[in-house]
């Protein structure tokens, strides 16, 4: 009997034992904010094709300024309630998230009612629950919870697929005036104010960062630049987005470099 039950022991442990994998954690604190290194890159050109597609007024410019760490899902999170505020002034509680002057949409400043969204946000998507920062799923089920709380619905459609950014796409939901969420895996920031260069030399300051981060899309870039023969020398494809950071608020990320885009898709709030 009891050699019997040993072989049905070891039968037991002799079976191979499959755990699913991890889900992927976004979070700025210590992880999506570990700049690497800053690059000067000299591009040296005749005369350049440069096409943008932005939304009018940009995003909000959100951070987190509260206790929480690794909060860049609920502060991308935050900025999405605060485009959709202008619409539905019930998404952030006790605040009116733009103006118009002569038709111009302009954001309002972060105040404590955003923050609280933030806070608010941050149990939804069950921040730090796993490891540090938010799953995708995590972010797409808290939103939800969080919209429906306040009487919207949410849906969302897919604008990178397998890693593959679908750029076109995005300049789609941008003239349409739906920002698009994106997932990084170490990224690159370029200033909006780089790029200004008619002719001669373009220097601009590709700054690298590690970790994983959230962004919010809310406009797409192309530039090519040309020699004197009429040969192309360089294009960089990038995508205006809000950071979530204190710092350059709103930039680019350049798809041409060091990013690496893991998941995006678009938000819509009704």
């Amino acid at each position: 009997m009891k050699k019997a039950a040993a072989i049905a022991l070891s039968a037991l442990f002799a079976v191979p034992m499959f755990c699913a994998p991890r889900e992927m954690t976004f979070a700025d604190g210590f992880n999506g904010a570990s700049w690497v290194e800053t690059i000067e890159q000299n591009i040296s050109f005749s005369y350049k094709d440069d096409e943008e597609t932005i939304m009018q007024g940009g995003l909000p410019q959100y951070c987190n300024v509260g206790n929480y760490l690794n909060t860049c899902a609920p502060v991308a999170g935050s900025i999405i309630l605060g485009f959709y505020d202008q619409y539905f002034d019930n998404l952030i509680e006790n605040f009116t998230s733009t103006r118009e002057i002569f038709g111009i949409t302009i954001y309002s400043g972060q105040t404590q009612a955003v923050q609280d969204t933030i806070d608010q946000l941050y149990v939804d998507m069950e921040t730090n629950s796993m490891e540090g920062g938010t799953t995708i799923n995590g972010f797409k089920t808290g939103l939800q919870t969080y919209v429906e709380r306040q009487g919207q619905d949410v849906s969302y459609s897919q604008r990178v697929s397998n890693q593959n950014v679908n750029l076109t796409a995005i300049q789609q939901s941008v003239q349409n005036r739906k920002p698009v969420v994106l997932f990084v895996s170490h990224y690159t920031l370029v200033d909006r104010k780089d790029l200004d260069a008619t002719t001669g030399t373009e220097d601009v300051f590709l700054q690298h960062y590690g970790g994983n981060h959230t962004l919010v899309a809310y406009g797409t870039r192309t530039v090519k630049y040309y020699n004197a023969a009429g040969n192309l020398v360089q294009e960089l494809n990038l995508i205006a987005v809000a950071t979530g950071y204190v710092y350059y608020p709103l930039a680019y990320i350049i798809l041409d470099d060091y990013t690496n885009v893991i998941d995006g898709f678009e938000v819509n709030i009704y």
